[in-house]
């Protein structure tokens, strides 16, 4: 499967995930074309196990772009597949729960390969 350059954020499968790494600063255009780029990889591959956004790449994310990583998440849940958040750093996990963000029902690992491990529990069931 070829990199999505459009939106800048490499779209890649592992391991039957899809990997989406965040490395650069988000805003809503950018978040509203690889919401589509995703949802267009999601339908060429059905047979995965979930997906994957890998935020290691990211230094902070506000309030509203985490909402907007949420919506996608959400999006991604009626095509009937689960997402892991992976790789947040302490300082934006702090900054997160400072803001009070909601983060209840979303899946969380600390690196790429207890995403995978999480995706194949939720998978098993």
């Amino acid at each position: 499967m070829g990199n999505w350059v459009k939106s800048g954020i490499p779209i890649q499968l592992h391991s039957q995930c899809i990997i989406a790494s965040f490395q650069l600063d988000l805003h809503e255009d950018l978040l509203k074309l690889f919401q589509q780029e995703l949802l267009h990889e999601i339908v060429q591959h059905t047979d995965i196990k979930g997906i994957i956004f890998d935020l290691s790449g990211l230094e902070i994310i506000d309030l509203v772009d985490f909402e907007r990583i949420k919506s996608i998440i959400n999006m991604i849940k009626l095509t009937g597949f689960n997402t892991v958040i992976s790789g947040l750093r302490p300082s934006v996990v702090s900054s997160l729960i400072m803001m009070d963000a909601n983060i209840d029902n979303l899946l969380y690992s600390i690196s790429l390969d207890e995403a995978i491990i999480i995706l194949d529990k939720t998978n098993d069931y």
